[in-house]
């Protein structure tokens, strides 16, 4: 999930994808056949053997099981293509932060940055700087302004999880039910993108539906518990709340635990299910909604060879392995809030407690 943000607070490393050999990257080719992102046997494609593709994936920051899952999924498929894969963020989310790596990732002269913004205008210069430098850059989960990236893989259309979180609070609350909000901050693209396709909905489909108040938890579980108790004491007919990032999703399960409103006031929201199983389990949390993680991951790496050899065209399909078809925006749709050169990787999963311990992200 502008991916979601999570709940902890990381330290900052870098852990290194290992150099995969020339023979090992022309087997691939063999393998892949004529597959879209198959390794040939061009001279170019030895050459890239040669001389891995240096990647680097920096998430909003070190540490959140959303962003550990897309790294697991990059680094299962990154050796197959030829990818020397660098994990890195700020210890704490932070855009000047991100500004920070990205210049040192320009200096070290990285082929691709691949990143999750925590501000759509921040980083702008850097990444602009880096495009000029003939580095490509991918953003995924959350957005940056379109001029300072080539592509943008969105998690999913904006509309349809909007509509499944909000069906779900109705289904709980009732149709004239006063719900809140739990997000990270205030300028966090995905969620401000959420909030308005929300918004829209409720307007249309459900116009007795409240929200009292948006709250932020800045992405950490403490601050998030605090803020969804404030919500809680200050909004006494609240129905529900909706917390729309990780570490909200964390946080306002606890407070509704804590202050004894289990069962009363639903908890539906966007997030993974293995970090919050335990809510689940004791019926303080009642849906999340999300995409495989995993398997976005994965997307991310494809999309960066793709973007590095020039494959990647608006308006036209790919294919990522066995991940399946594809299809690069060619303009901006404002339903699903693509824009041209976007790539949207899945339709959203429903977590509940028939099905939660179904998924190990």
């Amino acid at each position: 999930m502008e991916r979601m943000t999570r709940a902890h607070r990381g330290q900052t490393s870098f852990h290194r994808a290992r150099r995969v050999g020339l023979v090992a990257t022309l087997a691939c080719a063999v393998a892949a056949g004529s597959s879209a992102v198959a390794i040939g046997s061009s001279a170019a494609s030895v050459r890239h053997a040669a001389t891995p593709i240096k990647v680097a994936i920096v998430p909003k920051l070190l540490g959140l099981p959303v962003f550990e899952a897309n790294v697991q999924g990059a680094r299962s498929v990154a050796p197959s293509l030829g990818i020397k894969l660098t994990y890195t963020a700020p210890a704490t989310a932070s855009a000047e932060g991100q500004v920070q790596i990205f210049n040192s990732l320009i200096a070290q002269k990285y082929n691709v940055i691949t990143l999750s913004s925590d501000d759509p205008t921040v980083p702008a210069p850097v990444l602009e700087k880096a495009m000029k430098a003939g580095i490509k850059v991918i953003t995924f989960d959350s957005d940056v302004i379109p001029a300072a990236r080539d592509f943008f893989i969105q998690d999913t259309a904006y509309n349809t999880i909007a509509q499944g979180v909000v069906n779900a609070a109705v289904k709980f609350g009732g149709p004239d039910a006063q719900v809140a909000i739990m997000s990270s901050t205030p300028d966090a693209t995905i969620q401000l993108a959420w909030i308005h396709a929300m918004k829209a909905y409720i307007a249309s489909k459900y116009p007795h539906v409240k929200i009292d108040t948006i709250g932020y938890g800045q992405s950490v579980v403490s601050t998030s518990l605090t803020q969804a108790e404030d919500i809680i004491h200050a909004y006494p007919k609240v129905k529900a709340i909706l917390p729309i990032d990780g570490a909200a999703v964390v946080g306002t399960a606890e407070a509704v635990s804590a202050l004894g409103e289990t069962g009363k006031i639903g908890v539906i929201g966007i997030g993974d299910p293995l970090p919050n199983q335990k809510y689940f389990a004791n019926g303080s949390l009642q849906a999340l909604f999300l995409w495989n993680e995993v398997n976005q991951g994965k997307l991310i790496m494809y999309v960066a060879k793709l973007a590095y050899e020039n494959k990647l065209k608006a308006g036209e399909s790919f294919t990522a392995g066995p991940l399946g078809r594809f299809t690069v925006a060619a303009k901006a749709n404002p339903v699903t809030g693509a824009t041209k050169n976007t790539i949207i990787f899945s339709t959203p999963l429903e977590f509940t407690k028939a099905n939660y311990k179904q998924y190990n992200f």
